[in-house]
């Protein structure tokens, strides 16, 4: 399905992946939704660190067909990106909020996936991408999540208290969960990292 039949020249967000396997191949899958209201890092990167939380506990490597799935399941109140995406978000004017995903096999010792990720951002009807922000591996994107929520969870407090409205609120609340959620992923992949290294250390000194 492409942006037309969302409306022509919508702001779109995007969320693009490319995923290779222990052989080198790579494949890419790419999916859209309307930037508003929910198309944005805060509301979206949830789903990518839920994944990949998910291939940790599952012992799987990623693949398109696991990321899609993924991705287009319904859950909560926040939409996620179904509609098939076939254009290039780096080059799309009408893509607002670009998230790509860079994903490989698992690592052995960790358990977790190779994951790379950029957040491109630009302002509607701006030309180029105002801001690009890059992380690497499962515990710093879980971190960057948790970051971007807490500053949507006061934001929308913010226009709660402004604006006197209960619907804001909620939406505050849920990104505080969802926050608090992430900083546990966030540590659970630190905490799997560090015995990682205390092992390969431990290693080096026996030989």
């Amino acid at each position: 399905m492409l942006r037309s039949e969302l409306r022509l020249h919508a702001p779109l967000f995007v969320a693009q992946a490319a995923v290779s396997n222990h052989t080198g191949l790579i494949a890419r899958a790419a999916l859209a939704m309307p930037a508003a209201p929910f198309g944005s890092a805060a509301w979206q990167l949830p789903a990518l660190v839920a994944y990949l939380h998910r291939l940790r506990q599952d012992e799987e490597d990623p693949s398109p067909e696991l990321w899609r799935a993924h991705t287009e399941r319904p859950t909560g109140p926040v939409p996620r990106p179904r509609i098939r995406y076939r254009k290039d978000g780096l080059h799309d004017p009408d893509a607002v909020c670009v998230l790509d995903i860079q994903l490989g096999p698992r690592d052995e010792d960790s358990g977790w996936p190779a994951a790379d990720l950029a957040v491109i951002e630009q302002e509607e009807g701006a030309c180029p991408f105002g801001r690009v922000t890059r992380r690497h591996g499962t515990e710093a994107i879980a971190a960057y999540t948790a970051q971007e929520l807490t500053a949507e969870h006061a934001r929308l407090t913010d226009r709660a208290r402004r604006h006197h409205d209960t619907s804001f609120v909620r939406l505050a609340d849920l990104a505080q969960r969802a926050a608090a959620w992430a900083d546990n992923v966030r540590a659970a992949a630190h905490a799997d990292n560090v015995h990682v290294q205390a092992d390969r250390a431990r290693a080096r000194i026996t030989r």
